[in-house]
């Protein structure tokens, strides 16, 4: 039997739900930034080049740097946000036989690997950033670590995506109707 009254319970799982929809805009908003920023970057960086090439036959050099700092940001922010709209790649044969419970299972399972596995990932990707902090692109002077960054930053905003879902798993009607996504919902 629970501790809390049945309010105080509504209470806290409206919160946590609350909680749980600022995570997911966070992480959205953020990886929907990183993608948008490292495009124009990239374009204008690229773009500049060519006109300064055209108009002196000599390039500046430094933008020919930027796709080997922000292509890695452009990746892993589109990555996050398929996971968040659920659209990776799935195999879903075995969904069919097993019914709601046990597709329930079957996810929370899957999410909880998924958790555990980017999460390690990042940790571990903590000692690349060491190795890779003595990396300097020659012209603008960055640091490859922070192209090695957007590998962290990923894994842990597909770490915590993996918690949210699992937080929506638990209190969907149907399993399988979590992180689906049609693009007429855009429109």
């Amino acid at each position: 039997m629970s501790a809390l009254s049945p309010s105080k319970e509504r209470a806290h799982a409206g919160a946590l739900t609350q909680t749980v929809k600022w995570v997911d805009s966070a992480i959205v908003a953020i990886s929907v930034a990183a993608v948008i920023a490292a495009l124009v970057v990239m374009f204008v960086s690229l773009m500049a080049e060519v006109v300064v090439r055209y108009m002196t036959n000599q390039g500046m050099g430094w933008p020919s740097e930027m796709p080997n700092i922000l292509f890695p940001w452009l990746v892993m922010g589109g990555i996050v946000l398929a996971a968040q709209r659920g659209q990776h790649i799935a195999v879903t044969a075995i969904q069919g036989w097993i019914g709601r419970g046990g597709n329930r299972v079957l996810l929370i399972a899957h999410q909880v690997l998924i958790a555990a596995t980017f999460f390690y990932l990042a940790w571990v990707g903590l000692a690349v950033i060491e190795i890779t902090g003595s990396e300097v692109y020659p012209v603008t002077g960055v640091s490859a670590k922070w192209a090695y960054m957007s590998m962290i930053v990923g894994f842990v905003g597909l770490g915590l995506t993996a918690l949210t879902t699992m937080n929506h798993l638990l209190n969907a009607g149907d399993p399988l109707t979590v992180r689906t996504h049609d693009i007429e919902d855009d429109v």
